[in-house]
């Protein structure tokens, strides 16, 4: 997965998931993403919409995101969620654009993709409170095993992302370790969190090599069965979306 405005283009090898970071970035993302036959794509607001000018309501988001997803056939709906590192807006706001958007994956039949950042107890209670009829990702996950439980609990996935790597996230890594190997994936969240040996240089799709290798070693998985793993993942999450793509 990659996210956040990186619109250079892929290379034609890849495999995955292009996901939004803002509900209109679709427009330019669907000419980039033309001829790559397998590469998904999501339609999203994250927490961060809220701080825009032209946003409304969570309502008025939802039709908005209701109508592209539809448009463009997107895959997946997200990413979406809460975060509490940064000051996008009040908790409420961030719950309640989280929640329709939770609703539009029930409703559409579309994996949703989670960002959660400090935001680890509202996160659960929000997964708690809810049901997840299409499955979907917890995306560059950065919490314990017990958090990753209760994500797990809920049918979703866990994706790490480069900062797996990083020297002080145990806790990360040890997630890592215990997920199933049922439910792992990884991504690159570029441009930002590039792998050590990468880190400090903007991310890039290639870059997932070497949170592959990491993941092998951590897990002690040889690292083609954990990546035929990570793939067959993928396939089975993108099975249950009723999206088909219209980038072609």
């Amino acid at each position: 997965m990659r996210k956040n405005g990186d619109l250079s283009p892929l290379p034609t090898s890849v495999t995955g998931i292009d996901v939004s970071a803002d509900p209109f970035d679709i427009i330019e993302r669907i000419e980039i993403l033309k001829g790559l036959e397998n590469v998904s794509y999501s339609v999203g607001s994250g927490p961060w919409r809220i701080a825009d000018e032209d946003f409304s309501s969570p309502e008025e988001e939802a039709e908005i995101l209701e109508k592209l997803i539809l448009e463009y056939d997107a895959h997946f709906i997200g990413e979406c969620g809460l975060d509490l590192f940064h000051d996008y807006g009040s908790i409420k706001a961030q719950r309640e654009l989280f929640l329709v958007q939770i609703m539009l994956s029930n409703k559409l039949n579309r994996p949703i993709i989670i960002h959660s950042r400090d935001a680890a107890e509202d996160t659960v209670e929000t997964l708690e409170k809810n049901t997840f009829s299409s499955s979907g990702i917890m995306h560059c996950f950065s919490y314990d095993k017990n958090i990753m439980k209760k994500a797990l609990d809920k049918g979703l996935y866990i994706s790490f992302s480069g900062n797996v790597t990083y020297r002080k996230n145990d806790l990360i890594r040890e997630s890592a370790i215990y997920c199933p190997s049922d439910r792992i994936l990884y991504e690159t969240d570029s441009p930002y969190l590039s792998p050590v040996p990468m880190r400090g240089k903007k991310n890039r799709p290639e870059y997932t090599e070497y949170i592959l290798s990491f993941l092998s070693e951590i897990r002690k998985e040889d690292k083609i069965s954990l990546y035929e793993k990570v793939i067959e993942n993928y396939k089975r999450l993108l099975s249950l979306s009723e999206g088909k793509g219209r980038a072609d």
